[in-house]
């Protein structure tokens, strides 16, 4: 039966090569894009299990002017201060390290510690050094590039990371500097980490519904003209288990074919896909892989799925020998399949009841998988209920024939638009959800202030607190916990002066200086700011008529990193005046409004030299560097825009997979459905009447479950926004994109249905009457 499986699938004739090629290239198609899954997720776990050496020490940093010289110098000891920097907005991890002897422990990706006047750089920090002005860049780095960091150091190869080597004497005085006697092994531990991995899932989930189903309506492709075959073969005395064996072998070997066939697209693709950073994170192109495994369960499943579906697709042949002839219509479907769809509801309510800001929803995505699985399982019931509707409440032949096919057979017609149905359900949750989560983002201020460099480290900020009295934030610009700090905050006259002049001599800057109040510097005393500069940057406020300078809180235009916080005015009306001289008042920050990308580094590099650097603090947060508003936004955005781009490759996927299933289906429906439209044509029946039909056919169960997911998907984001969003954010409207995409969508579902109907009026023409 083996042999004559074969024969039969690989030489039946031209229909059965025909039918060989369209399954094998549907299967391709699904494996291509399963294995593209796999490759991405392997990808991003394999970011996540890497050593994380930027962890070391976060703990033990030293207060501001601390030596960490101890009398006798471990064998094995050196000195470590981690902070960060920017270019262009992208963020620049940079350690400054100075080797205490021989046995100083070393970080992954080089196999010693730079030298005194040396730095390693990462090769695309390497690149940039290579092509930007060393005022702009390269000048931020003491000595000279002496190596390259290796993979193993980095996230991926456009990670900028600079190792930097001193003596310990230089680096033992700056703020921040730590004692190490050994680099972290441990993973990364990021919060948002369990958000990705269950967006991951989703995504794969969302991809993986739809290929299944493909892959099952491209092995039952012609399943009635296959059918009559294998009925003829029982007639001629084929038993039940040969007719089995046939079918398997057939399904096997076409789903074999498929998914060699998908493996070579995808070899053919990796390169691409691993430097094409689809959901925005490029990773190294040896982790974008499925691994073996994933290969050998591509291998296995594939192959196997495709058999178990012929085998049930033979369930009618298997009555008797005339069993096509004498078809049973399948069961109706049950009302209890909505019981999946209400418990994944249940589930994903009870998530956000337990999440938390720092679980950023994870816990809910179990429910939304359920609730994907539960669109599938109750799409037949949806299509049955729409089915009998339809012939209730309209006349005429094709919306009576329409209706008796659905109802005959809900499931496969449901079947062919499950793909269509959860992308509607992911691109609705994501048309809601996430501009909810960025709602006060990217406003009228953040655009106005885009180009502005902040920055208040500056040399002179050697505030401290009472003895005895912890530090509730970054010794500087910070706070104590129940009391005042202490010390002389910000730069005299003369070194404000002599910090100001070169930083106003670089073409396309303008400073805004920021100055300190006269009083003793606390949590509840503000800083001085000149009328002038509100008046420049009036998205600030207004000062009051004949005001030269205000006393106003500066805290949330330098302190803070929300941009749902960040961009409120600092003047006002009833903003009291100051009318000393500004001049006299210490300098505690600077505002830079840059005029070009050229302009803008400059200042930053002179700011990055001039000032302290960003280091762990107390809570193991960095203090913020010199970095401009619109870098701000962009780093603060940047895991909604990386969630944005996960469920817009799923949504795409998706309808991908959704269109060739269509294409699958309704194609192999014609076929199997050539006798009786044929006959129809003969005994009368105009061709638009058949034509209406499959347009039926098709449309019904994609619009009764797509209202469904829609709905389901708006109440689910009703939930997440209320549970999850800033206070007082509302459910945004659904945006031109959203509209553009999913009728973009459905529009193609049409056009695939309209392809076809050639074939129909081909097929039925009434010459064709006399057939086998």
């Amino acid at each position: 039966m083996l042999r004559l499986g074969l024969r039969l699938t690989l030489s039946g004739g031209r229909e059965a090569l025909v039918r060989l090629a369209v399954t094998a290239m549907a299967v391709a198609v699904g494996v291509a894009l399963l294995l593209g899954v796999l490759a991405e997720f392997h990808a991003f776990q394999a970011n996540a299990g890497r050593q994380c050496w930027e962890c070391t020490g976060t703990s033990s940093a030293a207060a501001p002017g601390a030596s960490l010289l101890p009398a006798r110098l471990p064998a094995r000891g050196e000195l470590w201060n981690d902070n960060a920097d920017f270019y262009q907005g992208q963020t620049i991890e940079r350690l400054d390290v100075a080797a205490l002897g021989p046995g100083a422990p070393v970080p992954p990706g080089t196999a010693k510690l730079p030298g005194p006047g040396q730095y390693y750089a990462s090769p695309a920090l390497a690149a940039l050094l290579r092509t930007v002005p060393a005022d702009e860049l390269g000048d931020r780095f003491p000595g000279k590039l002496a190596g390259t960091i290796g993979n193993a150091a980095l996230t991926g190869p456009g990670e900028l990371v600079v190792f930097v080597g001193y003596t310990p004497a230089a680096l033992s005085a700056v703020t921040g500097t730590q004692l190490v006697t050994a680099i972290s092994t441990a993973r990364p531990s990021a919060v948002f980490t369990p958000f990705f991995r269950w967006a991951f899932v989703v995504g794969a989930a969302a991809v993986l519904f739809p290929v299944l189903i493909l892959v099952s309506t491209a092995t039952r492709l012609a399943a009635a003209r296959r059918e009559e075959r294998l009925a003829a073969l029982r007639l001629v005395g084929a038993a039940p288990p040969d007719i089995r064996a046939i079918a398997a072998v057939e399904g096997t070997v076409t789903a074999l074919a498929g998914t060699a066939l998908g493996m070579g697209v995808f070899a053919l693709a990796q390169p691409a896909l691993a430097t094409a950073a689809p959901i925005g994170t490029e990773y190294f192109a040896s982790t974008v892989t499925p691994t073996v495994w994933g290969y050998a369960a591509m291998l296995v499943a594939v192959p196997v799925a495709s058999a178990v579906a012929a085998l049930l697709s033979l369930r009618r042949v298997q009555v008797s020998p005339l069993g096509v002839s004498r078809r049973v219509s399948p069961p109706p479907p049950s009302p209890w399949r909505l019981t999946v769809l209400a418990a994944g509801v249940v589930i994903y309510v009870a998530g956000l009841l337990v999440t938390s800001p720092r679980s950023i929803g994870a816990p809910a995505y179990p429910g939304l998988l359920i609730i994907m699985a539960g669109l599938v399982v109750a799409g037949p019931w949806l299509t049955a209920a729409s089915a009998r509707l339809l012939t209730r409440l309209s006349g005429g032949a094709s919306p009576l024939l329409a209706g008796r096919r659905l109802s005959d057979n809900p499931k496969a017609a449901f079947r062919s638009v499950t793909g269509l149905v959860l992308a509607v359900f992911l691109g609705t949750m994501a048309g809601l959800v996430l501009p909810a989560a960025q709602a006060g983002v990217g406003s009228h201020a953040a655009a106005a202030l885009g180009n502005v460099l902040r920055d208040d480290r500056l040399p002179g900020n050697t505030l401290h607190c009472p003895a005895g009295n912890a530090p509730g934030h970054m010794a500087g610009q910070g706070f104590c916990s129940g009391a005042q700090m202490i010390g002389s905050p910000g730069l005299s006259e003369q070194a404000a002066a002599r910090f100001l002049s070169p930083l106003r001599a670089i073409p396309g800057t303008t400073v805004y200086p920021v100055y300190s109040t006269p009083q003793v510097f606390g949590a509840d005393t503000g800083n001085v700011v000149s009328c002038a500069v509100i008046r420049d940057l009036a998205v600030l406020g207004q000062c009051a008529a004949g005001a030269r300078a205000v006393i106003t809180d500066t805290s949330s235009l330098l302190d803070n990193d929300n941009p749902q916080y960040i961009f409120k005015p600092v003047a006002g009306p009833a903003t009291p005046a100051y009318t000393g001289r500004l001049s006299a008042l210490p300098l505690v920050a600077v505002l830079v409004r840059a005029g070009g990308p050229a302009a803008l580094e400059r200042a930053r590099t002179y700011l990055a030299t001039h000032t302290a650097p960003s280091v762990p603090g107390q809570d193991g947060n960095l203090s913020t560097p010199p970095r401009t508003i619109a870098e701000v936004v962009t780093i603060r955005t940047s895991e909604d825009t990386i969630a944005q781009r996960l469920i817009d490759a799923a949504v795409t996927l998706t309808l991908i997979v959704a269109g060739c299933s269509l294409t699958v289906a309704v194609g192999g429906g014609l076929v199997d459905r050539k006798r009786p439209f044929t006959l129809l044509r003969v005994s009368g029946v105009p061709v638009s009447v058949l034509v209406r039909v499959v347009l039926m056919e098709a449309a019904l169960p994609l619009a009764a479950a797509t209202v469904i997911a829609a709905g389901i998907a708006y109440g689910t984001s009703v939930l997440a926004v209320g549970r999850l969003a800033a206070s007082g954010t509302a459910v945004p409207a659904l945006g031109h994109v959203y509209y553009e995409t999913m009728g973009g969508g459905l529009v193609i579902a049409l056009l695939v249905i309209l392809l076809t109907l050639p074939l129909l009026r081909r097929m039925s023409a009434p010459g064709n009457v006399r057939f086998e």
